[in-house]
């Protein structure tokens, strides 16, 4: 790497874009297994531009502004902020979603949930979806776009969530999806009955490791952990669905890897039928689905 690219305290005065790439490269290779791509993405969203006009003007002069973002990136990174939150939105589904620190990253296993759910869904049909924990709205508005004769509503506890999953819905044109703010069922009015059910819930437990790795633990803990087993919010979902499915309806979950055979269990204990799981992109089970074919139990709201 020709020398004058780095140095200790930061860039060198009046650097390139070619250079500070060079630099922040170097920096990131520390602690970042691809860090030529993320330091492609990272000089990207700190300069305000696409990739290509990085590759389009590489010698082009910072101005000192933008040098001191490029710098505050790369430490933020090195820190183990995740990428999405320095660039403010993340790739989902083909589509370009909207996020903060009040919301989880939309990850790339979780569409092995939306392939899941287009299966279940047959197209042009006018039913009902509720989607629990909707976060930044990943969920809820990719299915209103796939299937835009549905009915969807999207619960979260987080206000700021919901104004960020609002903001999403609004530019990428699912306005008629209805937002509400509560914990799981308790947001919504009695008298709604739902065909699906969707969520990816918190599902991991107090201590797990995974929660002081790269980027996660910068995320809302809320909507990472559960409880001390990692369980609590999915057994809930599980109990409680049925009051608001009619039948038949369909239950559809993201979990852990190794939650797989506890989840088939607890929903064949309360009465769920036809219990599989699905796979993500590497062949792990990501999730499972489960018919409601019982009678749920009204339930009235004061």
């Amino acid at each position: 790497m020709p020398k004058g690219y780095f140095s200790k305290s930061g860039l060198e005065p009046r650097p390139t874009v070619a250079s500070a790439l060079a630099w922040a490269t170097r920096h990131l290779a520390e602690c970042l297994a691809s860090p030529e791509r993320e330091a492609q993405l990272l000089l990207a969203a700190s300069l305000g531009c696409p990739l290509t006009r990085l590759f389009a003007d590489p010698l082009r002069f910072l101005e000192p502004a933008e040098q001191a973002r490029v710098e505050a990136f790369v430490l933020r990174r090195q820190r183990g902020e995740p990428l999405a939150y320095l660039a403010g939105h993340r790739e989902f589904w083909s589509l370009d979603f909207r996020v903060n620190r009040h919301t989880l990253v939309p990850r790339p296993e979780t569409e092995a949930l939306i392939a899941r759910a287009l299966e279940l869904i047959p197209e042009g049909h006018p039913g009902r979806l509720l989607d629990l924990g909707t976060g930044c709205g990943v969920l809820a508005i990719t299915l209103a776009r796939e299937r835009p004769g549905l009915e969807i509503w999207a619960t979260d506890q987080s206000r700021e969530a919901l104004a960020q999953a609002r903001e999403n819905a609004r530019v990428l044109q699912t306005p008629s999806i209805v937002f509400r703010n509560g914990d799981w069922f308790e947001a919504l009015p009695g008298g709604l009955a739902f065909d699906w059910i969707v969520s990816n819930p918190p599902y991991l437990a107090d201590h797990d490791p995974a929660l002081e790795t790269d980027g996660i633990r910068f995320e809302p803990r809320q909507s990472l952990v559960s409880g001390p087993t990692g369980l609590e919010a999915l057994c809930r979902i599980i109990k409680e669905s049925p009051h608001w499915l009619r039948a038949p309806g369909w239950l559809i979950l993201e979990h852990a890897h190794d939650q797989a055979r506890t989840l088939a269990t607890l929903l064949r204990a309360n009465g769920w039928q036809d219990a599989a799981g699905y796979p993500d992109v590497g062949g792990e089970t990501q999730g499972t689905f489960a018919a409601w074919l019982g009678h749920p139990v009204p339930i009235h709201r004061g």
